[in-house]
């Protein structure tokens, strides 16, 4: 099963025409149940492990006894079974022998999915209706014909509509090769075989969860994280979690994290309960399987009306990065009260932008996001944080583009993409490094600023430093410079200015005091720190 969700993904990657799946891989493919339990995923992007098998049940529970060969489905609301709505999920059912075996599930995000802002990261939206096409559960294949009405319906709300077609097909065609696969396996196995051998997987999932529950000391540890703010209001914005052990049962429970805010950080119990169900599993053992069986292990308490849990029609789109990440974070920081060796400091934030307009070269409209900003991961105990990790709900899933190829699909030239000196949190391990990107803009653009981070660095652990924050400029050609918030409404651009994006490093593990004196020289000769770190920091007096 591991290897056809990895095949259909190398299908995906590339046949579609989006850069976002070509060069990012910003999707995930993965094999469900008849039940709509996860079997078998794609290694890919966390945030997205848990996706498929929540739209298959919406899937389910809308359309059982319904449900036929050649039938296809799509889905991307974030209320009925979806994660934000630039994800949209392709549902293929499989059957053997008049039997609903599995579903073949992708999902991946479109660069545009309509709303009132181009990309559809809509930073002053105030509710879901501003952000793009809502997608419940529907047919959009039926007995292996195509329904027009529902694709022509869903395209042409978005600004792109010969784009996201053809990415939606390459989809289906990702889809259908699981499916030609599953039907294979079934054949050599026969159905009984394989419904056992599920079985086994699931539960196995399930038991080895367990096991390594038992070994947690019982009790209640907490953890808080917050955001830098919703971009209405400045005030931060609370997760807080409670992470329950008792026995061999593990509880997430966000009571306590604030309530819903006007703003696109509010999260989809999709994410919400994804986020958590990743921080817990990276603290227990890497060879407990990411399925269902894992998932069913982990209790999860969101109270309705909380950032976490919202009433529609809250906006959300920001959620798989912003507040993800953040809820990560908090329950990394509660399960580091019992488990220090195995978790790592904080992540670096993300920060945006996107940008679009028209590609003089063609006079096609654009859109692109700064895939190639990413900021760096935590330190763990044993190991410096890694560059291009960040943000943590990604976890280096989503790739960066080649510089080259960027500046084929974008009209803008690339300036300078390289580590920042002072970036990393200090410590016996450090953080990994930010990242300067900067780019000028060949045409006329807009740019839209959504993201986290300015005023909340990635933290330290077990006495290591912060990280640094995120510090996006624009400047123009006059020589006037503008430092960007991490959530804006469209700038507009001419050709000629500059975008920089410092982002953020990683936080970094254990006192600086105790960081090895020649890896302290060695970032040193790298630009890593300056001389002034070495000395004031890290006590390292680089002249002796």
């Amino acid at each position: 099963m591991d290897v056809i969700a990895t095949e259909m993904g190398v299908a995906l990657e590339r046949s579609s025409r989006s850069p976002i799946f070509a060069e990012a891989c910003d999707f995930a493919c993965g094999i469900c149940s008849g039940e709509g339990d996860l079997v078998s995923q794609l290694n890919g992007i966390p945030i997205l492990a848990a996706a498929g098998s929540f739209s298959v049940r919406a899937v389910l529970e809308k359309y059982r006894g319904n449900i036929g060969e050649g039938d296809v489905f799509i889905i991307n609301d974030p209320y009925w079974g979806g994660n934000h709505l630039p994800d949209i999920g392709i549902i293929t059912p499989v059957f053997y022998e008049n039997e609903l075996m599995f579903f073949a599930v992708s999902r991946a995000h479109h660069g545009d999915i309509g709303g009132s802002t181009a990309g559809s990261y809509n930073p002053k939206a105030t509710e879901i209706f501003q952000e793009g096409v809502r997608i419940p559960p529907l047919k959009l294949f039926s007995q292996g014909k195509l329904i027009s009405e529902v694709m022509d319906l869903i395209t042409y709300n978005t600004r792109n509509p010969d784009m996201i077609k053809s990415d939606l097909l390459a989809q289906m065609g990702a889809n259908q090769i699981g499916k030609q696969r599953i039907t294979a396996l079934c054949a050599k196995y026969t159905n009984r075989t394989i419904q056992a051998v599920i079985k086994e997987l699931l539960d196995r999932g399930e038991y080895l969860v367990r096991r390594e529950v038992a070994k947690i000391p019982d009790g209640t540890y907490t953890g808080i994280e917050y955001l830098d703010d919703d971009g209405f209001q400045e005030d931060p914005i609370k997760i807080q979690v409670a992470v329950i052990v008792k026995g061999e049962t593990i509880t997430v429970d966000f009571t306590g994290t604030d309530a819903q805010v006007k703003g696109f950080v509010n999260s989809s119990l999709v994410t919400s309960s994804t986020a958590a169900y990743i921080a817990v599993l990276w603290g227990l053992s890497p060879e407990i399987p990411r399925n269902s069986g894992a998932f069913r292990a982990i209790q999860i308490v969101a109270p309705k009306g909380t950032v976490v849990n919202p009433h529609a029609p809250a906006p959300m789109t920001l959620c798989t990065l912003h507040p993800a990440g953040e809820i990560i974070s908090a329950v990394f920081k509660a399960l580091a009260q019992i488990m220090p060796d195995r978790i790592p400091a904080g992540f670096g934030r993300y920060c945006g932008p996107s940008f679009y307009g028209i590609d003089p070269r063609n006079d096609q409209f654009y859109v692109g996001f700064a895939f190639c900003c990413l900021g760096s991961g935590g330190a763990l105990a044993g190991m410096d944080g890694r560059p291009y990790m960040s943000p943590i709900s990604n976890y280096g899933g989503v790739r960066t583009p080649n510089i080259e190829v960027n500046e084929v699909q974008y009209p803008h030239t690339t300036l300078c993409h390289e580590m920042e000196p002072d970036t990393a949190g200090a410590g016996k391990f450090r953080g990994g490094p930010g990242i300067r990107y900067q780019i000028r803009f060949s045409s006329p653009a807009e740019i839209v600023m959504f993201g986290d981070g300015k005023k909340i660095p990635p933290y330290g652990l077990a006495g290591g430093h912060t990280g640094s924050a995120n510090r996006p400029i624009l400047e123009y050609q006059d020589g006037r410079q503008v430092f960007l918030g991490t959530k804006e409404l469209p700038r507009k651009v001419q050709a000629g200015d500059s975008l920089t994006l410092i982002s953020s490093g990683g936080g970094g593990w254990g006192s600086p005091k105790e960081r090895d004196r020649d890896k302290v020289r060695e970032d040193y000769r790298n630009g890593l720190i300056s001389e002034k770190t070495a000395k004031d920091v890290y006590g390292v007096d680089l002249d002796e």
